[in-house]
């Protein structure tokens, strides 16, 4: 097996880990009296604020040394890069609203047994942009995900009807994460991801400032003592998963991307029984195995990787060739 082959789907696989420590952040959060909006929006606007830093930084630290990024041929103008990464932002920032409006009608497990309903949407997505069908590896693993969410999630039988917008909103929330993984692995793969995470936190930010109206800032919540959560949520909410998707998203596919980052439902119950002290049944332990299982399935055939994203991945491949794929186009078939 070329372990290279493996680095990319290991890094998206450690994006989905970081929303895990997320939970008890935002517990934490609740308890000091804070609202599940202030949260959000602290997340939002520190994660943004932190990869503004960053990029200032890696632009100052280039001047110093001198360093400049090769010209890339015929570079498109920023304004037409402008409304792909605005979708991209678009897309994860209504993840957030949909399941949060989700949450107010329907149970929590329940919301999140729905939102999990990602993995399959992204093949299905792969599948239709592509004009093939999956793989019976992938089916085989959105399967087992599918199961093993089910029963991580604490699902313990429903006590009456479920609230139809409810459902409406969280299979939404699931369907605007799928389509956010898409966007990484297709939008403007050749700018930095550094920046282009930048880019779209900011779009991402702006909608939610519309959504939630200004009065975060306004009323200056942002400068309270909310700000110590925000910069944990913000830093393992917003740029470690955003900036390890946008590096490793274009060289997988759409599929085994959303596959790969479903490891945040087994992250977050491993992280509420450490640092939370919640108990899990054995029902729940046996569906984190079964979503590790599912995670890993479709690892175990690495030589069915398409040619053309093993030269992405070819030999001599440095740190510039890792942060800037180039790689040849998507076509749709």
């Amino acid at each position: 097996m070329d372990l290279r082959l493996l680095i990319f789907p290991l890094l998206v696989f450690l994006g989905g880990c970081c929303y895990g420590p997320s939970s008890p952040t935002i517990k934490a959060a609740y308890a000091a009296g804070y609202s599940w909006n202030d949260v959000v929006m602290s997340q939002y606007f520190y994660g943004w604020l932190i990869l503004f830093v960053l990029v200032i930084g890696s632009f100052i630290f280039r001047h110093f040394r001198k360093q400049s990024i090769t010209p890339v041929k015929n570079p498109r103008p920023l304004l037409r890069r402008v409304p792909g990464l605005a979708l991209a932002g678009t897309c994860i920032a209504l993840v957030t609203v949909t399941y949060c409006l989700s949450l107010q009608t329907v149970p929590a497990y329940i919301s999140g047994i729905l939102l999990f309903q990602f993995t399959w949407m992204g093949v299905v997505i792969q599948a239709i942009t592509e004009r093939r069908l999956p793989e019976p590896k992938m089916i085989i693993s959105v399967v087992i995900l599918v199961i093993g969410t089910v029963l991580a999630a604490g699902f313990a039988g429903l006590e009456g009807p479920l609230n139809p917008v409810g459902v409406i909103f969280a299979l939404l929330s699931a369907l605007m994460y799928a389509m956010y993984m898409f966007m990484l692995g297709r939008v403007e793969i050749g700018m930095h991801p550094l920046n282009r995470s930048f880019l779209i936190l900011s779009f991402a930010l702006l909608l939610m400032t519309v959504v939630f109206t200004p009065a975060y800032f306004i009323q200056g919540t942002f400068a309270t003592g909310i700000w110590q959560y925000g910069i944990i949520l913000g830093s393992i909410g917003c740029v470690l998963p955003m900036f390890l998707f946008a590096v490793a998203a274009p060289r997988i596919s759409t599929g085994a991307t959303t596959i790969l980052s479903s490891s945040e439902l087994p992250a977050a119950i491993i992280c509420a029984v450490l640092f939370l002290g919640e108990s899990v049944s054995l029902i729940q332990y046996a569906g984190i195995a079964l979503v590790f299982v599912g995670i890993a399935y479709p690892q175990y055939h690495p030589h069915t990787i398409p040619k053309y994203r093993r030269n992405r991945m070819g030999k001599g491949m440095g740190m510039y060739g890792l942060l800037h794929p180039h790689p040849h186009p998507k076509k749709i078939r």
